[in-house]
């Protein structure tokens, strides 16, 4: 015979105040680890490696269990699957407010190099080193820094090249940390 008491308590249901711990767990490292990735999310996404892969995959699995408590159930998960997209749909409505980008709480693109020189206060301000950039130029197919006028460090660790001959318009630089750095010569429109 089925017990679906123990069904619902072992393997599906969650009490009201474990609900509430679920989702008080899933707030609280929900802000940590977005507060932690504008720190360092740069420079992992810069230039990832084996070593911050298997951070991040240890994070996951240790945040994952902290979110679901003591019995992990099919009703907690999905209350904070539920929490985490919420979240995330709050923050990016946060994001797109005209007010937030005025505050400048959230990053911007920089210049990071200019005609084949780096930008040294901008990659200190993200937390990237002059080598994780040419690591990034190498794998972008850069074979010549001479060749380079103008690398751009976007919000998700991707770089924007502008290579010798090119320019870029300048409606597309307008939010560019930066920016007052770019020779008129390459910008176009």
């Amino acid at each position: 015979m089925i017990d679906w008491n123990l069904i619902w308590q072992d393997y599906l249901g969650i009490s009201w105040s474990g609900a509430l711990g679920v989702i008080l767990s899933a707030v609280v490292l929900y802000v940590f680890f977005s507060l932690l990735v504008q720190v360092s999310g740069q420079r992992l996404m810069a230039n990832p490696t084996v070593g911050s892969f298997v951070v991040l995959a240890v994070i996951g699995g240790v945040t994952a269990r902290a979110m679901l408590g003591e019995s992990p159930t099919l009703l907690g998960a999905l209350i904070v699957l539920n929490t985490l997209m919420l979240l995330e749909w709050l923050v990016g409505t946060l994001r797109r407010t005209r007010r937030a980008r005025s505050m400048g709480s959230f990053r911007r693109p920089s210049v990071v190099m200019v005609g084949g020189r780096t930008v040294a206060s901008a990659l200190r301000r993200r937390r990237l080193s002059e080598q994780d950039l040419l690591n990034r130029l190498r794998i972008s197919g850069v074979l010549d820094l001479q060749q380079v006028e103008l690398v751009i460090l976007e919000n998700r660790g991707t770089l924007t090249i502008v290579r010798q001959g090119s320019t870029i318009d300048a409606s597309l630089v307008a939010g560019v940390d930066g920016r007052e750095a770019i020779p008129e010569r390459l910008l176009a429109g």
